[in-house]
């Protein structure tokens, strides 16, 4: 029987309402090394989403690079780790000569189909990345959103396809698994989760995963399966890392593989070192929900008002300090009647909730740009926009 352990989505130097996760990264990334070690686990597959920017800091570099010293100390773990769309692939293909000489296969940009496999003993296992538009289609002109949606989904489970097809051509017969970084049709998202291809268009259905032996996704925060599939999952991400996500059970993925190639599945409970709360009270029940706050937690709270409250962000504050157990509120919402809101906030969510497709649709109605004209304009957005992320990543 062989072990692998799947994770995703470390977005390692993330923040939250500024405040710095890199201590609760340590303390994830050493609970992983112990975890391996006891489950005796083999190979480690990390599909996507290592860090949370495409430049990250001297030190999520240096929290990763130490990370896979401790790997390869181990001298029995394997690794594959992919990009994610906020990974650049030039920062993680940048030593994968030298990690590849010490077991730890890093895959950046997309392959070929041949080239995509990792031989990996037991099982076969095809590194693909995030797949950017540029990996999968050339842009034409005039063409409308739905045209470029269907292109980019046909695109995404044509290259599965081939690589599946040049997987089952290898020279002897072993499990077949995948990796990849994209959202499954179906699967539940939260708030931080940015659009994998502007404005989703590389969502795709489990049918594309169809014959691979077990599919190691990244991208989605939740753990879960895609299409009632259990050898198709989410691991999650391992920290909560938006108020969205406050709650939720973080999870690794334990792989086993049996002889004759059957997976049994066994996620991983991720210990909390920092919760997250969602609260709501009223104004004159603050203090007690406060109260009942777990302690070091960091707090959303929403306060429900007739009317406006100056001064109610320091507030607040300054009531959770007070009651100390260091429960720390990083957000408050003012929850008010609809006739009291700003012009701006009364039609309906803020602009942290849109995605950049949704507010040039919404900038072209209130310009009162003609309907026939829309579909045009946004297929020439989406074109900049993707441009723009593909330069990011360079």
């Amino acid at each position: 029987m062989m072990k692998l352990l799947h994770t995703a989505d470390w977005h390692l130097g993330a923040r939250l309402v500024e405040r710095e996760r890199l201590p609760e990264q340590v303390r994830f990334l050493d609970w992983l090394l112990e975890v391996m070690a006891e489950e005796k686990v083999e190979v480690l597959l990390v599909a996507g989403d290592v860090f949370d920017v495409a430049n990250p800091s001297r030190q999520a570099l240096a929290l990763y690079y130490d990370f896979l010293h401790r790997l390869v100390d181990l001298k029995t773990v394997r690794a594959v780790i992919t990009a994610g769309n906020h990974d650049s692939a030039s920062q993680l293909n940048g030593p994968r000569d030298l990690l590849g000489r010490l077991g730890v296969t890093v895959v950046g940009e997309a392959l070929e189909p041949e080239a995509a496999w990792v031989d990996l003993g037991e099982v076969r296992v095809a590194a693909v990345p995030f797949l950017r538009e540029r990996d999968l289609r050339r842009s034409g002109a005039g063409e409308s959103v739905v045209e470029v949606e269907a292109q980019v989904r046909a695109a995404i489970a044509e290259h599965y396809a081939r690589v599946l097809a040049a997987g089952r051509a290898l020279p002897g017969k072993k499990p077949l698994l995948a990796m990849g970084h994209l959202t499954a049709l179906g699967a539940v998202t939260s708030e931080g989760e940015r659009d994998i291809h502007v404005g989703n268009l590389g969502a795709v259905g489990a049918e594309v995963f169809a014959g691979y032996d077990y599919v190691a996704l990244g991208h989605l925060h939740r753990a879960q399966v895609v299409g009632g599939m259990e050898t198709v999952r989410y691991s999650g991400s391992p920290l909560a890392l938006s108020f969205s996500e406050a709650g939720d059970g973080k999870s690794v993925t334990l792989v086993e593989v049996e002889a004759g190639g059957a997976m049994r599945v066994n996620p991983l409970a991720v210990p909390v070192w920092r919760p997250l709360q969602r609260l709501s009270t009223e104004l004159d029940g603050l203090e007690q929900v406060l109260r009942g706050a777990m302690a070091e937690a960091w707090v959303e709270l929403t306060v429900r008002l007739d009317q406006p409250e100056p001064g109610l962000d320091a507030w607040v504050r300054e009531v959770a300090a007070g009651l100390g157990g260091g429960r720390e509120v990083l957000k408050v919402v003012a929850d008010l009647p609809l006739a009291q809101r700003e012009p701006w906030e009364q039609a309906g969510p803020t602009l942290e909730e849109w995605d950049p497709p949704r507010v040039f649709a919404e900038r072209m109605i209130a310009a009162g740009v003609a309907e026939t004209a829309r579909e045009e304009l946004m297929a020439t957005f989406l074109e900049l926009l993707a441009e723009r992320e593909a330069r990011e990543t360079l």
